[in-house]
């Protein structure tokens, strides 16, 4: 039998939550780059986390009659929130299994965009089951995406000086594969502020 009480709303907070716990593990990470193997384990006890949290939503809405929006809506939010999960377990696991020794600046430059973003994704997504109401849901929606534009920006500006100066090939294919997975990071914070942004007006 369902939960009464059940509020899809407040799991979208906590999966944003672990979300946003993953990027600041990857920070640090960065910033302090030993026991990188560890750290990565870290990021990803946070990612289970977050499965088991979708994985708990959605034996809810099995269960559930009456959703608060339509039930394809809180399957494809919740999958996506936990796309930004999956993809900051990838970065991590890329600098560990890729045995990085040095960090590039641009990487830790990167990386704090990521948590720049998850911080705004988690005030729009707290905010959003005030969406009948709320005057902060678009502010909210377009710092995301000012972030995921500055994450674009950096990345071409790094994969082209890479591409003019670096010579070795290993190099140039292992960090290609890391920034291309904290461009993705991004593009998944993007993704949930957009989508919210298509579910408050169908919903309005």
């Amino acid at each position: 039998m369902a939960k009464k009480n059940y509020n899809y709303f407040e799991q979208f907070e906590k999966q944003m939550q672990l979300c946003e716990t993953a990027a600041e593990q990857l920070v640090d990470m960065l910033a302090d780059y030993t026991d990188t193997h560890n750290k990565a384990e870290r990021i990803h006890d946070t990612e289970h986390k977050a499965d088991e949290l979708l994985h708990g939503l959605m034996q809810e809405l099995n269960r559930s009659f009456v959703t608060p929006i339509d039930r394809e809506d809180i399957v494809q939010l919740a999958n996506a929130l936990d796309d930004i999960a999956d993809s900051i377990e990838d970065i991590a696991n890329l600098f560990d299994m890729m045995s990085i020794e040095v960090v590039k600046p641009e990487a830790k430059e990167m990386s704090r965009l990521i948590i720049e973003g998850s911080r705004a994704l988690s005030a729009l997504v707290s905010e959003f089951h005030l969406f009948k109401s709320s005057k902060k849901l678009t502010d909210l929606i377009i710092k995301v995406n000012d972030i995921e534009t500055k994450g674009d920006v950096l990345h071409r500006s790094v994969m082209k000086e890479m591409f003019k100066h670096e010579t070795d090939a290993v190099e140039i294919i292992k960090w290609q594969q890391i920034f291309d997975n904290m461009e993705d990071a991004l593009d998944n914070m993007e993704d949930v502020a957009d989508l919210i942004d298509g579910l408050v007006i169908k919903n309005s």
